[in-house]
C-alpha cells in the first residue's frame, strides 16, 4: 500500500512540475482553491501510473526495434504519447492549449526525467533480491513456439526487462553516492517492508548482484569478464568471481519436471538415488548427486528452466544493439564488437545444447588418455539430453584453495607444470580445448593429485596453421623477438585502415621490451596480450577470434598457475613443455604412422578424382585433334562487379525519382495552400487545412530524406 501511495505522490508532483514549465499547459478547472488543485494533481498522478504501468509496456513490446534503430531517441516519442494520453483521458482536468508534436514530445520528456529523477530520491523501484529463482510462467509458453527463427515480442520482451533492471541498480548506484542516500534508504524500508532490497553502497557487488537479476546470459558475461583479472582492481576481481558460484538455485520442483520430461520419468524412478537439495548452482545449469541403478556414483546436471528462450533474445538484442553502432560508429567497427557478439553468442548457444557437451567431454577424455594425471568425467549418453546431463562424479577442490592442497601433501610446483603441460597439448598439439578453465573449472583431486576438467561446453578447435601461429607467439614472446611477433599478428589480424608497419613495430618492440626482456620478476602473459590486442586496435587491426579464446584459455590457465605457484614463469615453462611433449609425439612409430596415414589419404584421392582427370585428358585430346583449343574463364568475379555498379546506379536513379515526388509533393501543395479556394473550385469539397498539412508533411518528409540522404553518403565515405 505504501509503495502505491508513494507512486501517486511522485507522479503527482511530476505532473505539477510539467505543467508549470510548459506554458501550453493548464489545469482545465482554473479554481484558486489549493486543495482541489493537489487533488486535481492526485488523480493526474494516479491515471498515469496507470498508463505508464499498462501503455508503456506494450508500446515497448511492439517498437523495441525502434528504440534499438534510433539509440534510444524513439523512447522521446513515446514519452509523448503517454503525456498526450494523459491530456487525452483527462480533458476536464488538464487541457494543451498548442497540441503541436513538438510542445507534446518536450512534455513528455519533461514529465519522464522529472519522474526517474523523484524515483531514484524517494526508493520506488529499487532492487530487490529475490532467491526464489523461479521462471516467469510466460517462458514457458514461448518456449513452445520454433527456435529457428526470431521472435520480436520474445526480444522486445527481453530488452524492456533488460532495461528496467539496469535502470533500477543504475538509479540506486547514481543517488546512493549523493548526500539524498540516507532518506532513500529510509523511504525503502517504508516501501519494501516486507522484502530484501539491495542497499549496499559497493559498486562491485551491486554489479554482481545486477548481473544475476539479468539472468544467465549476463552472469555468463560477468564470468568472461572476471576472467580478465588484470585488467580488474582487486575489490571488482573478487566480487565477479563469486558469479562462480554464488547463484541463485531454482527450486527442486522445476528440476523434477525437467528430468520427467526430457528422460521420461521423474528423478526418483530414472536413478536409484536421487538428492532433493543441489549440489551446486551455476549460472545456466544446476547439479544434483544421484546413483544409478547399475551403483554407479554420478552428478545430473538439469539445465536452468526456459532459459534458452531468454538466452536467445538476450543474444539477439545485443546483435541488434552491436550492429546499430556498428552501422553509426567507425569506433565500434574497429573495436571488431560484432564479431566479438558472434563469438559469446555461439559460445552460449552451444553451452545450451548438453549433447554438445557429451560429445566434447567424450572427445577430451581421448585426448588427454596419455596423461595419467588429468581426469575427465565419463559419460552415460542414455542418461543424457539437450537439457541434462550425467556423468561420473569427479571428487577435487577449486585450484585457488592452495591451503587445502598443502595440507594433503600436494607438490603445488609441480602440479602448476603438468597443467601447463596438459593444457599445451590441448591448446598446441590438439588444437581443441577447454575454452573456458576458470577456477570452478578445473580441481585436483586431494587423493590422487589428478587435475579435473569440468563444464566442457565452451571449447575451442583451431586448424593447423593457427595452431602453428599460435606457438610462434608464444616462442617471440619467449625470446623478445619482437619483429616476428609483429609479422604473426599482421598475418592473423583483419586489417580496417591503413598505418605504417614501422610504427607498429616500433610498438611492439616497446611491449616486448617493457614486459618480458627487462621485466621485472616473471613475464606476465597476460599483461603482453592485452598490451598487444590494445595496440591492435589502435592500428586498426583485429585479431582472428578463434585465437582470442585460445588466448583467452592460455591466460586463464597462466592465473591458475599464478596461484598455485607465485614464483613459476608460465612463458618459460610453456615453451619447454610443449617441446618436451613435441619430442614425445616425434618417434619412429609416429612418424612412420604419419607417413602411412598420409600415403593413404594421398591414394585414395588419386582413386576418387582418377575418372575426372581420365574424361578431362580425353577433351583436351579431342580439342587438339580438332585443332581448336577452348579456354574457360572465370568471371564470378566480374558478374559481382556488374551487379555491384547496377544495384548503385539503381539507387542513385530512386533517389532522384524520390527526390522530385517529393519536390513536387512540397511545390504543389504550397501553391494550393497558397491560392484562394474560389479558383479551386474541383477541391472545395476539401478542407483547407488539409492544404496545410499535406504541405507540412510533404516538407517534414523532404527534410528527412535529405538528412538521410547526407547521412548514408558520410557513412559510406568513413566506411
Amino acid at each position: 500500500m505504501a509503495y502505491f501511495l508513494v507512486r501517486i505522490a511522485v507522479n503527482a508532483l511530476a505532473v505539477a512540475i510539467t505543467v508549470a514549465l510548459m506554458p501550453s499547459i493548464q489545469l482545465a478547472p482554473d479554481v484558486d482553491n489549493r486543495l482541489i488543485t493537489i487533488l486535481v494533481y492526485l488523480v493526474l498522478g494516479g491515471l498515469f501510473g496507470l498508463i505508464n504501468a499498462f501503455i508503456r509496456p506494450l508500446v515497448l513490446l511492439i517498437t523495441g526495434s525502434l528504440v534499438i534503430w534510433t539509440m534510444g531517441l524513439f523512447t522521446f516519442l513515446i514519452n509523448g504519447l503517454l503525456f498526450y494520453l494523459l491530456s487525452y483521458l483527462a480533458p476536464i482536468l488538464m487541457v494543451i492549449s498548442y497540441p503541436g508534436i513538438l510542445s507534446i514530445i518536450i512534455a513528455g520528456a519533461i514529465m519522464a526525467v522529472t519522474v526517474t529523477i523523484l524515483e531514484g530520491v524517494f526508493g520506488l523501484d529499487s532492487p530487490v533480491i529475490d532467491g526464489a529463482g523461479r521462471s516467469k510462467f510466460y517462458w514457458r509458453w514461448f518456449g513452445l513456439l520454433p527456435k529457428d527463427r526470431r521472435n520480436r515480442i520474445v526480444d522486445n520482451l527481453r530488452l524492456m526487462q533488460v532495461y528496467a533492471t539496469i535502470r533500477r541498480y543504475g538509479i540506486d548506484l547514481i543517488v546512493g553516492a549523493t548526500p539524498l542516500a540516507g532518506f532513500r534508504r529510509s523511504m525503502q524500508r517504508i516501501i519494501y517492508r516486507d522484502k530484501e532490497i539491495v542497499t549496499e553502497e559497493n559498486a562491485p557487488r551491486m554489479v554482481r548482484l545486477m548481473l544475476q537479476d539479468l539472468g544467465p546470459t549476463y552472469v555468463k558475461l560477468g564470468q568472461m569478464i572476471a576472467s580478465r583479472s588484470e585488467i580488474l582492481p582487486p575489490e571488482w576481481e573478487i566480487e565477479l568471481n563469486k558469479l562462480q558460484s554464488e547463484v541463485a538455485p531454482f527450486p527442486y520442483e522445476e528440476a523434477e519436471r525437467i528430468i520427467d520430461s526430457e528422460l521420461g520419468a521423474p528423478p526418483q524412478e530414472v536413478f536409484s538415488t536421487f538428492a532433493d537439495e543441489p549440489f551446486a548452482a551455476a549460472s545456466m545449469a544446476q547439479v544434483y548427486q544421484a546413483s544409478l541403478i547399475s551403483g554407479e556414483d554420478v552428478v545430473v546436471k538439469v539445465q536452468r528452466p526456459d532459459i534458452d528462450v531468454t538466452v536467445r533474445g538476450d543474444l539477439n538484442v545485443m546483435r541488434d544493439v552491436v550492429a546499430t553502432l556498428e552501422k553509426r560508429a567507425k569506433w565500434a567497427r574497429n573495436l571488431g564488437l560484432g564479431g566479438m557478439v558472434a563469438e559469446f553468442a555461439e559460445n552460449v548457444t552451444e553451452e545450451l545444447d548438453y549433447q554438445i557437451e557429451a560429445y566434447n567431454a567424450r572427445r577430451l577424455k581421448s585426448m588427454m588418455s596419455e596423461f595419467d594425471y588429468v581426469s575427465i568425467p565419463a559419460i552415460y549418453g542414455s542418461y543424457c539430453t539437450s537439457k541434462v546431463i550425467t556423468m561420473d562424479f569427479m571428487q577435487g577442490v577449486k585450484m585457488t584453495r592452495v591451503e587445502e592442497m598443502d595440507a594433503a601433501g600436494i607438490d603445488r610446483q609441480e602440479l602448476a607444470r603438468k597443467l601447463i603441460r596438459a593444457m599445451n597439448k590441448q591448446v598446441l598439439l590438439d588444437g581443441f580445448f577447454h575454452g573456458d578453465p576458470h577456477p570452478g573449472n578445473v580441481l585436483v583431486n586431494l587423493d590422487t593429485g589428478q587435475i579435473v576438467f569440468l563444464d566442457l561446453g565452451m571449447m575451442g578447435q583451431m586448424t593447423d596453421e593457427q595452431r602453428m601461429a599460435l606457438f610462434d607467439i608464444i616462442w617471440s614472446l619467449k625470446f623478445g623477438e619482437s619483429r616476428d611477433l609483429t609479422n604473426v599478428l599482421l598475418r592473423l589480424s583483419t586489417r580496417y585502415k591503413e598505418f605504417d608497419e614501422k610504427d607498429l613495430n616500433r610498438d611492439v618492440d616497446r611491449l616486448v621490451q617493457r614486459h618480458v626482456v627487462y621485466a621485472e620478476g616473471t613475464p606476465d602473459l597476460s599483461a603482453v596480450v592485452q598490451e598487444a590486442l590494445n595496440l591492435l586496435y589502435k592500428y586498426g587491426l583485429q585479431l582472428d577470434r578463434t585465437l582470442t579464446i585460445a588466448l583467452k584459455s592460455l591466460m586463464q590457465t597462466e592465473e591458475l598457475v599464478r596461484t598455485l605457484a607465485p614464483g613459476l614463469s608460465f612463458l618459460n615453462v610453456a615453451v619447454e613443455e610443449v617441446q618436451g611433449v613435441i619430442l614425445d609425439q616425434i618417434n619412429s612409430d609416429s612418424i612412420y604412422e604419419g607417413v602411412k596415414q598420409r600415403g593413404i589419404r594421398t591414394a585414395k584421392n588419386l582413386v576418387v578424382n582418377w575418372p575426372k582427370w581420365q574424361r578431362a585428358a580425353g577433351r583436351w585430346a579431342e580439342q587438339l585433334e580438332s585443332g581448336s583449343f577452348s579456354i574457360q574463364l572465370d568471371t564470378e568475379d566480374l558478374n559481382n562487379n556488374i551487379d555491384r555498379v547496377n544495384q548503385s546506379l539503381t539507387r542513385s536513379v530512386r533517389s532522384i525519382i524520390v527526390g522530385l515526388l517529393l519536390i513536387g509533393m512540397l511545390i504543389g501543395s504550397a501553391i494550393v495552400s497558397l491560392a484562394p479556394l474560389q479558383n479551386l473550385r474541383f477541391l472545395d469539397f476539401l478542407p483547407y487545412d488539409v492544404f496545410i498539412l499535406i504541405f507540412i508533411i510533404s516538407a517534414l518528409l523532404a527534410f528527412g530524406y535529405v538528412v538521410y540522404s547526407l547521412w548514408s553518403a558520410w557513412r559510406r565515405k568513413d566506411s
